[in-house]
């Protein structure tokens, strides 16, 4: 019996700008979104009933068809005419609403293994396509590495990145809804100057300087989750005071992050920000499938 494994990284978003909410109810945003070495891992194997069978033993992953695998699946169904089953056994270890993309994540892996296993070659353009129709992350994650993401984020831009950073990322012991989020976010004039003079660089040039990126790195959802839960502000003095050179949250949380030269440094930090239902991780850049 044919066996398949796809690895499936977590993301962080480096920036992230929202720039208004779109007449479809999306919201416009601009991001540098980067994928990490915090993995999920998928096998697929095919099953002989011609059913969709999800396993997870992680409690707050769905096992029915509201599961982003299984939805994964039925978009490939519906696009190819394919009709074969297939059992995915997901080992998970990105958490969840977190703003790791651990789900959009899923999703992709989904996509190419499945295009591979069923020998579908439908390219990287149909791939993305239905990439899109799962998630507004979902198209990031088919390649990975590092890119500037427009539109509701499903416009993706791969840029060079040639830095070397040590990131630790800290969930704060809650998770956050992406719908409530959004919900409780402040739009206004949030593009700052040096921020469009950076991203606008970014896109012409097709590389990022580090540097640059940090010196004026914002997550316009970071005063939501400062709101949603306590400690916050003290993890955030915590990995600055560690000597990370910038520090932020992902998506629209709840996990936050410290950026980080050296990795004795970044260690120390693992230690320092520890605590009551935290979860602490240490991770490097994962580069992407043409990098």
């Amino acid at each position: 019996m044919r066996r398949h494994v796809e690895i499936a990284p977590a993301k962080l978003n480096l920036g992230l700008k929202i720039l208004r909410r779109r007449q479809d109810g999306y919201h416009d945003i601009v991001s540098v979104l980067q994928t990490v070495d915090l993995c999920d891992r998928l096998a697929f194997t095919p099953e002989g009933t011609g059913e969709t069978v999800v396993r997870c033993d992680h409690p707050d992953v769905p096992s029915g068809p509201e599961n982003l695998v299984s939805r994964a699946v039925e978009v490939l169904r519906r696009e190819t005419g394919v009709e074969r089953g297939v059992r995915v056994d997901l080992d998970k270890r990105i958490p969840t609403g977190a703003g790791l993309g651990g789900g959009s994540s899923n999703a992709a892996a989904t996509l190419r293994a499945l295009d591979r296993l069923w020998g579908l070659r439908l390219g990287p353009d149909r791939l993305s396509a239905l990439a899109a129709e799962l998630g507004s992350d979902v198209p990031f994650f088919l390649t990975g590495g590092t890119a500037v993401a427009t539109g509701r984020g499903e416009r993706i831009q791969p840029v060079d990145w040639e830095d070397e950073f040590w990131y630790v990322l800290v969930y704060p012991g809650f998770p956050v809804s992406t719908a409530w989020a959004y919900e409780n976010v402040r739009i206004g004039l949030t593009e700052t100057e040096a921020y469009g003079r950076f991203l606008d660089f970014a896109e012409k040039s097709g590389r990022i300087c580090a540097g640059r990126l940090f010196d004026c790195l914002e997550n316009d959802f970071l005063p939501v989750v400062e709101a949603a839960g306590g400690g916050v502000a003290r993890i955030l003095g915590a990995l600055a005071a560690g000597g990370a050179v910038a520090c932020s949250v992902t998506g629209s949380g709840s996990v936050l992050f410290g950026v980080f030269r050296e990795a004795r440094q970044a260690s120390a930090a693992v230690v320092r920000v520890q605590g009551r239902g935290r979860r602490v991780y240490l991770c490097r850049y994962r580069p992407g499938c043409g990098s």
